[in-house]
């Protein structure tokens, strides 16, 4: 049986998946992280050994198509070598591309329309006639609008503003509650201690204080998919008439928050009449589409 291996290489880790012509996952296997701007040779050792792993166990002879989404080869520019070497060292033909087109093609399973993610940081994503978009993510302190970090972080800005103002807010013992702090001075040196993961992970407490009833955390995230939406909007307002109007959804914070999601949509639906729908499949997947989008393009 051929088969066809998809890697999603990003910053934590790589996941490695094995997929038969018509969709059945035949193995996967992991390995550590596969940021090509942090570390090129750890992230080439780890990509070689996934791959090594999936061909041992099922055969390089039957192996036809190798698609790699890497994290931070955008930036490296890199790409066609990275791809070069690996089909040099394994036999198979190999592309590599960025992990947000991965997911791109994964998502809209190799249709034109649009991705956005919403998870510990956010970026919206788009693809027409070959042409790739980008809107946000830059990051949590230039962006990331409507991440679950910047959820907390609105959180604690505003329960900050109401303590300033001597005003009483559910936020503010919520968020000193998280922060295991008995003031908001408190709160704020314990903030300034945390990495970014920790801070986004608080971001799920916010929700459910939303959804138990407290007005000022719904607010907070009805906030934050409204601004999200807006970056939609942007990015679908620079595609060429007819617009794709396919959108997918991805991310911690759009699959499990149902109020978020339905806010965002409902916002982009405002103006344009796009079909949404969640992904909820590793982003391996898209090497099932990867020749639609060469086709696409030939």
């Amino acid at each position: 049986m051929t088969y066809q291996i998809g890697i999603d290489s990003g910053g934590t880790h790589i996941v490695a998946t094995a997929w038969a012509a018509a969709g059945k996952q035949l193995a996967q296997t992991t390995a550590g992280p596969g940021n090509m701007l942090l570390d090129q040779p750890g992230t080439m050792a780890n990509l070689t050994r996934v791959i090594t792993t999936l061909t041992t166990q099922l055969g390089p002879a039957d192996c036809s198509q190798i698609l790699a989404g890497v994290a931070g080869i955008a930036t490296t520019g890199n790409a066609p070598a990275v791809a070069a070497a690996l089909q040099r060292q394994f036999g198979i033909p190999t592309a590599v591309i960025n992990d947000a087109e991965l997911a791109l093609l994964n998502g809209l399973e190799g249709e034109d329309g649009t991705l956005v993610i919403a998870g510990t940081g956010s970026i919206t994503y788009g693809r027409e006639n070959g042409r790739f978009l980008r809107v946000g993510g830059w990051g949590q302190l230039l962006g990331d609008t409507g991440s679950a970090y910047k959820i907390f972080a609105v959180a604690m800005q505003r329960a900050l503003a109401a303590h300033d103002r001597g005003e009483a807010s559910t936020l503010i013992p919520l968020c000193q509650r998280l922060l295991d702090a008995d003031s908001m001075p408190a709160a704020v040196r314990h903030f300034y201690q945390l990495d970014r993961a920790t801070l986004a992970s608080y971001a799920a407490k916010v929700a459910a204080a939303a959804v138990a009833g407290d007005a000022a955390a719904q607010q907070v995230i009805t906030d934050a998919a409204g601004a999200l939406g807006q970056e939609v909007l942007m990015l679908l307002d620079r595609y060429e008439d007819p617009k794709p109007l396919k959108l997918a959804l991805s991310g911690s914070v759009l699959v499990h928050n149902a109020a978020f999601r339905d806010t965002l949509v409902t916002t982009v639906q405002a103006k344009y009449p796009v079909s949404a729908q969640v992904v909820t499949t590793n982003n391996s997947r898209g090497v099932l589409y990867w020749s639609r989008w060469q086709e696409a393009e030939q």
